[in-house]
């Protein structure tokens, strides 16, 4: 078990970074070149939303139990389990010859892989100290981004081999990270904290909205819903109005992912120190705003990299903050508050990229126009939050 009383990171929490890294790299190789992908087997803008949906969607049913699952039996084995059902689905994905075994593949792949990270943010929970778990959670974000730096311009360069090569890259990149946490990565949880028995059910999730914490659980349904509809629609929009292929979607999600390491590596934590988590997501939230309304007037790649370094500050400002105040206000297990925050967030990553792609049949400008709103709608509930004098945590000032 880690000691909380350290002050940095221990060898188990690197091995964690490291898996959460992997895993980055993993899931981005596949973002440029998944609506390619499926166009090619035949869906439409709008059965490409609901590709992403049905993963999403899974990922909402299954993630707080998985995170309630984790206060029973232990984080690493709810890891493991992320990481092998990532593995399997990929490959499935990439042996796909037909559009129903897509979306097979990406139902078994929701339900399965989302067991990773409620499980990963409670294991920060666990082997860290109030002060410290800002910067931890702002790590975890990092790691993923740091991943996504890479994985997108490989995934780019691979799909000159093939449309389906990325997604064997990406199966045996989780198959191998989990035989290296398998190895490495030590359990945070004693046996004398678990929980005895836990009760597989949606009652968690709302219950959660009887919490102290249900302003938390409300931004980041809102939030997670502005930025799927992005990443469910980007490719699309970019190549119905640049012209954009797969290889430019991967250099532009690279440059996200380099904002967002720097962001979440070295930023975020000092601010949720000394802003506290409500100003910094209120922060975080703005930007993305802003990088949607760039995103209608751009023109160019460079122009085009240029919003996705915005947005990616915006993301990188608002998970962390958002991880942070849960875990420190949380009166419930670790595990149980990580999974609800993480079904929220999946809820919203089935909403977005349905109702996106619908929208982008529509007019091609539709699907950022909801998701400006969606975002002011959670910006003006912050506000109304600070002036009845509710605080997301004991540090906002």
């Amino acid at each position: 078990m880690v000691n909380k009383s350290r002050i940095g990171i221990d060898n188990s929490q690197i091995s964690l970074f490291i898996a959460i890294f992997l895993v980055g790299i993993g899931f981005s190789i596949i973002m440029p070149v998944l609506p390619y992908y499926a166009e090619s087997l035949g869906a439409t803008a709008f059965q490409l939303g609901l590709l992403i949906t049905v993963y999403a969607l899974c990922q909402f049913i299954f993630a707080p139990i998985w995170g309630s699952y984790s206060d029973k039996v232990g984080r690493k084995p709810l890891v493991l389990l992320g990481l092998v059902g990532f593995a399997i689905t990929f490959i499935l994905f990439a042996l796909a010859t037909s559009l129903w075994m897509l979306f097979a593949a990406r139902i078994a792949g929701g339900i399965l892989s989302c067991a990773t990270m409620p499980a990963a943010m409670a294991y920060i929970g666990d082997s860290t100290t109030p002060e410290q778990r800002g910067t931890s959670m702002g790590l975890i974000g990092a790691s993923m981004g740091m991943g996504m730096i890479f994985g997108p311009a490989i995934g780019g360069v691979l799909s000159n081999i093939s449309l389906a090569f990325p997604f064997f890259i990406a199966g045996s990149l989780a198959a191998i990270n989990g035989v290296a946490v398998f190895i490495f990565m030590q359990e945070s949880l004693p046996v004398e904290k678990r929980a005895a028995e836990v009760k597989v059910s949606r009652a968690p999730l709302l219950q959660g909205l009887k919490t102290p914490m249900a302003i938390l659980f409300v931004i980041t349904l809102l939030v997670s819903i502005g930025e799927s509809t992005h990443h469910g629609t980007f490719a699309l929009f970019a190549e119905a109005r640049l012209g954009f292929g797969a290889a430019d979607i991967g250099w532009t999600f690279t440059c996200a992912g380099v904002v967002s390491v720097i962001v979440q590596g070295l930023i975020v934590g000092r601010l949720i120190n000394h802003l506290g988590e409500e100003k910094t997501v209120s922060m975080g939230i703005a930007n993305m705003i802003l990088s949607y309304v760039l995103f209608l007037q751009a023109a160019s790649l460079v122009g085009i990299m240029v919003c996705m370094a915005v947005f990616a500050l915006g993301t990188g400002l608002i998970r962390p903050s958002i991880s942070a105040a849960v875990s420190r206000r949380t009166t419930m297990q670790q595990g149980i508050s990580m999974g609800i925050m993480q079904g929220y967030d999946s809820l919203g990553r089935a909403i977005g990229p349905a109702l996106g792609g619908f929208l982008l049949d529509v007019s091609i400008n539709y699907a950022y126009y909801m998701a400006i709103i969606v975002l002011t709608v959670a910006i003006v509930i912050l506000v109304l939050k600070k002036f009845s004098g509710e605080k997301l945590s004991s540090i906002d000032n």
